[in-house]
C-alpha cells in the first residue's frame, strides 16, 4: 500500500490490480465540462490514483475524432468510485472544473429536468464547490455547477437533487438568502424550450389583446362618424364643406351617448349589433 498526496489530501494508491467483485458490477462515473484539450491520457493519470480503473471512455465526434467534453469512468468497486467523486468533483483539469456524478443509466431524471433547481444572482467569487456544499444538506446531489465563460462565473447555476422533495425543501430554505451581499434567487428550473413556447404564448395573447382593443377602438370611430353622418340627413343640415357653421362637438358626443346605450343593450342581452361595421339607425335587429 502506497501513500500519494492529491490535492494537498493523503490518498491510499493500491499498486497491484484486484480481482473485480464476484458479480462483476462495474461502478460508472460521468466526467463532464472537460476542456477540449483533455485526452484519455490525461483522465487515468487524474483516477487511477483512486484506485484501479475497470475502464475509461472519452467521448469524441464520429466524423472529425474531436472531444466532446465529457466522459465515463469505471471502477471494480463503489469506494473507489464514491472516493473519486468526494475528491475529484470540482476540481480543475487543465485548468477547467470537472463536474463528476453517478452515470445515470436511464437518464429521465435529467434530460426531464425534475427535481433541478435554477440559481441566480450569485456573486462572481462563487464557485461550483461552495454550491454543492450549500445545498447538499437538503439531500443527495446528482449534479450541481455554476455556470461560467472564459473563467468567469455568469452568476448563475444549478442544482439537481435525487428527488423532487429535496429539491423543494432547499428551494424553500434557500430563496431570498444573502450571500457575500447579494440576495439569491432560487426557482424550478424549467428548459428553454419550454420557456420559449410560454414566451411565444404570452406574446400571442398580449398581441391579440392590443388587435382586440384596436378593433374597438376603430368600431367606435366608426360609429361616431356614421352617426354624424345620419343626423346631417336627418336633420337636413348643410354639407360640412358648406359655407354655413355646423357644431360637429355635438354631434361627436351624441355619437358617443350612442355607443354608450348601444353596448349597455348588448351587456342586458335585449339586443345585438347585426355586423362589425353596422351603423345607427335601421342596422339595429332583435335577437331571436
Amino acid at each position: 500500500m502506497v501513500i500519494q498526496y492529491m490535492f494537498g489530501v493523503p490518498v491510499r494508491v493500491t499498486e497491484s490490480k484486484p480481482a473485480p467483485p464476484a458479480d462483476n458490477r462495474i461502478w460508472s462515473l460521468y466526467v463532464g465540462d472537460l476542456d477540449p484539450q483533455v485526452t484519455e491520457a490525461d483522465l487515468m493519470d487524474a483516477f487511477r490514483l483512486i484506485g484501479p480503473i475497470a475502464s475509461l471512455r472519452l467521448c469524441r465526434d464520429s466524423f472529425n475524432g474531436e472531444s466532446l467534453r465529457y466522459a465515463y469512468v469505471n471502477f471494480f468497486t463503489s469506494l473507489h468510485a464514491s472516493t473519486a467523486l468526494t475528491f475529484l468533483n470540482h476540481k480543475e483539469l487543465k485548468g477547467q472544473s470537472m463536474r463528476i456524478m453517478w452515470s445515470q443509466r436511464y437518464p429521465l431524471t435529467r434530460k426531464t429536468g425534475i427535481a433541478n433547481l435554477f440559481v441566480k444572482n450569485l456573486h462572481p467569487s462563487f464557485t461550483s464547490s461552495q454550491l454543492q456544499s450549500m445545498f447538499s444538506k437538503f439531500g443527495r446531489i446528482l449534479s450541481c455547477k455554476v455556470a461560467s465563460e472564459n473563467g468567469n462565473s455568469k452568476g448563475f447555476g444549478f442544482v439537481q437533487f435525487d428527488s423532487k422533495l429535496s429539491a423543494m425543501t432547499a428551494r424553500n430554505a434557500l430563496h431570498g438568502t444573502l450571500l457575500k451581499g447579494k440576495k439569491i434567487y432560487v426557482s424550478k428550473f424549467v428548459k428553454k424550450s419550454v420557456r420559449t413556447v410560454a414566451n411565444e404564448e404570452t406574446m400571442k395573447a398580449s398581441l391579440q389583446g392590443q388587435n382586440k382593443q384596436l378593433f374597438i377602438a376603430r368600431a367606435q370611430q366608426e360609429e361616431i362618424v356614421n352617426c354624424h353622418t345620419e343626423k346631417l340627413k336627418a336633420s337636413s343640415l348643410p354639407a360640412k364643406n358648406s359655407t354655413h357653421p355646423v357644431h360637429y362637438s355635438s354631434f361627436y358626443s351624441l355619437g358617443k351617448d350612442l355607443i354608450k346605450q348601444r353596448q349597455q343593450q348588448i351587456n342586458t342581452g335585449k339586443q345585438s349589433f347585426k355586423s362589425e361595421s353596422s351603423v345607427c339607425g335601421n342596422n339595429f335587429v332583435q335577437d331571436t
